[in-house]
């Protein structure tokens, strides 16, 4: 690449590190404006460039790979430090990415630095040690009050989640006066910080962000890094937090003085919106928040995800046999923390979006595999694919065609089930009618359901019936008097039998080889029992053909699952033998959103299976049509949104 040339206004300003191995520099371009941090590497590397219009011998300079080199004089180029042949008509680096518009636009509205300069005064009483106490005491005084009443602040967030549009509108109205109070602290801070190391700050820019629908205010603070002290860097990351915890402790111990009527609520309501936000993404260093930029000015490390974007792209390289330098631990290890919060974040977008619509939510899911995966993939390897050698190309080429492959390529699969098998039917004896538990007082008795009235009833059918049957043997009756005697005696025949019937319910027969389980405590012997009661009181259990009992959760039920299967003992894996259904799986039982569904083997039980005990769990193996990794992990995904998502239950 020729004809590159440096800008002349660009200084470059050394940030006063003690160490040289942790130096730090400001690249200022004086005619623009604007403002970005660089290491040694880049310096020496820019230095060079400007001598002489080199890359490779800047490169050389600095030790920095040509990969690498490429990369920093695109990032040159797009801030207007260098230009040259094919650099200036190069812009692409710049546009953000289609499917990145959709999650995320940013938007420059407006230049704060005349209200920074108006407030000055008030931003010099914030940003002061007597301040700083006060805001400690503070802080811990409203945390101790929304301790003392967290019964009443629960409630308030049940209230808030029922409550109508007048409700929400003040909570929209008072957390956006919050947000924007959280920016004036960053905008306050700037200005100070800056005139205590003897310079004006400029133009301060505010805009707004709108990520996945949600707006959000933004501070352009990036020229702080001309400030040498980075603990005043970092007061500049922290003012938003600052400020916007002060306000919120104020709000909450006025709650706790004044009657603020409905307002009351609304406060406590966007109190802990307020800290989870600032907990979920203010604070936290993954996202490129006041978090990072605070970690990254403590530890003197800017450009802290830059760098460990170059380090992951390092390890591909690496990997594919291009030249690249060995990545920082710390750095790759910030990218893997932060790359995971990405998915996160993206994952929590898409379980939104799905739940609104789930034609939006698929959107959304596509938009994260480019911007997560497609994207970083391609733009990583497109630049190293003419530097390796034809074998590596080949392999590497190879090897995702085989991925692809095996993404969609259908091959065997199957559905597994779990569930007993049993060799015994097992019910549950309660009374047939109101009656007095007596428990067995020996092993060989059987529990009893006493009715002392059915007894006496008995004694007294059976006393009428005999009296009837003695005057049916009279000689001197009538033909009406004998008729009217039979038709006596064949009604208490019959009462009887029903009575003796009832009688015999009540006293449980034991099968041959059955085995009775006494359930009932202690303290239900001799009472008296209900065939309603909620508690059986014994488990009779009979030797019966062995069958299965399977349960599936219901969002795992299929279409045309197959009524043939394979069933494998839990305990003894190589045990198995083949099964089938009762009845279609679509005919099974659904409640609480378990599939409940009974089976029986298909053939003779091999030795293993007939001596398993009673009850033993197995796993069924259920043949399903062939199917790729990518549709099974599209199964898998909707099952995981049936779990979360509400789903018609079927009785």
């Amino acid at each position: 690449m020729a004809n590159i040339r440096v800008s002349s206004a660009i200084a470059i300003t050394d940030l006063g590190a003690s160490k040289p191995a942790s130096a730090r520099y400001v690249v200022t371009n004086e005619a623009t404006g604007r403002h970005f941090s660089a290491d040694p590497g880049a310096v020496a590397f820019l230095e060079t460039l400007r001598r002489t219009g080199s890359v490779e011998a800047s490169a050389v300079s600095a030790g920095i790979a040509p990969a690498q080199a490429g990369q920093l004089l695109g990032i040159l180029a797009r801030n207007g430090v260098v230009a040259g042949d094919g650099l200036d008509a190069d812009k692409s680096g710049t546009r953000q990415p289609i499917e990145g518009k959709i999650i995320s636009l940013k938007f420059d509205l407006l230049d704060a630095s005349r209200l920074a300069r108006r407030l000055t005064w008030l931003g010099r009483i914030l940003f002061s040690a007597p301040m700083a106490l006060v805001w400690a005491g503070l802080l811990l005084l409203a945390l101790a009050v929304f301790l003392n009443n967290l019964a009443f602040v629960q409630a308030s967030l049940a209230q808030g989640a029922q409550a109508g549009l007048g409700n929400w509108v003040m909570v929209a109205l008072l957390f956006v006066g919050i947000k924007a109070i959280h920016e004036l602290g960053h905008i306050l801070a700037f200005r100070v910080m800056c005139l205590r190391e003897g310079f004006d700050p400029g133009p301060i820019r505010i805009g707004l962000m709108v990520f996945a629908a949600t707006p959000f205010p933004f501070t352009d603070v990036t020229s702080a890094w001309r400030l040498a002290s980075r603990w005043r860097r970092a007061a500049i990351g922290a003012a938003g937090i600052y400020v916007e915890s002060l306000t919120v402790a104020l709000l909450v111990l006025a709650w706790s003085s004044l009657d603020l009527g409905a307002f009351g609520p609304v406060i406590l309501q966007v109190a802990v919106f307020s800290g989870a936000l600032t907990l979920l993404f203010n604070l936290n260093p993954a996202v490129k928040l006041d978090g990072y930029y605070i970690l990254t000015d403590l530890m003197g490390q800017p450009n802290l995800a830059g760098r460990a974007s170059a380090a992951a792209r390092a390890v591909l390289w690496r990997a594919l046999g291009a030249e690249a330098p060995r990545p920082g631990r710390a750095e790759l290890g910030y990218w893997v923390v932060s790359y995971l919060y990405r998915w996160t974040i993206f994952a929590s977008v898409f379980w939104l979006a799905y739940r609104f619509d789930p034609r939006l939510g698929t959107v959304i899911a596509l938009v994260a595999a480019m911007l997560l995966v497609v994207r970083p993939l391609s733009g990583t390897i497109k630049p190293v694919m003419t530097k390796l050698s034809p074998l590596r190309a080949g392999l590497a080429l190879a090897g995702l065609a085989a991925l692809a492959v095996l993404a969609f390529v259908p091959f065997k699969a199957r559905l597994l089930v779990e569930g007993q098998i049993y060799s015994h039917r097992t019910e549950f004896l309660r009374p047939s009618e109101p009656a007095q538990l007596l428990l067995p007082q020996t092993q060989e008795a059987s529990l009893t359901f006493h009715q002392p009235t059915l007894l006496l009833d008995q004694t007294l059918l059976e006393t009428r019936l005999e009296i009837v049957s003695n005057l049916a043997l009279s000689r001197n009756l009538a033909a009406s008097e004998a008729a009217a005697l039979e038709s006596d005696r064949q009604s208490l025949v019959q009462r009887l039998d029903e009575l003796q019937i009832r009688i015999a319910r009540l006293s449980p027969q034991l099968p041959d080889g059955a085995q009775l389980t006494p359930l009932a405590s202690e303290k239900l012997n001799g009472q008296w029992l209900t065939p309603a009661g909620d508690s059986a009181v014994a488990a009779l259990s009979v030797r019966a053909a062995p069958y299965l009992k399977l349960s599936l959760p219901q969002n795992r039920l299929e279409a045309g699952l197959s009524e043939q299967m394979e069933i494998r003992l839990a305990g003894a894996p190589d045990c198995s033998f083949g099964a089938v259904t009762e009845k279609p799986w679509s005919e099974a039982v659904v409640r609480d959103g378990t599939v409940s569904l009974e089976g029986a083997p298909s053939g003779p039980l091999p030795p293993c299976a007939a001596s398993s005990r009673n009850g033993e769990a197995i796993v069924a193996r259920v043949p399903l049509p062939p199917r790729s990794i990518a549709e099974r992990l599209t199964a898998q995904i909707r099952r995981l949104l049936q779990q979360r998502l509400p789903f018609e239950q079927e009785t």
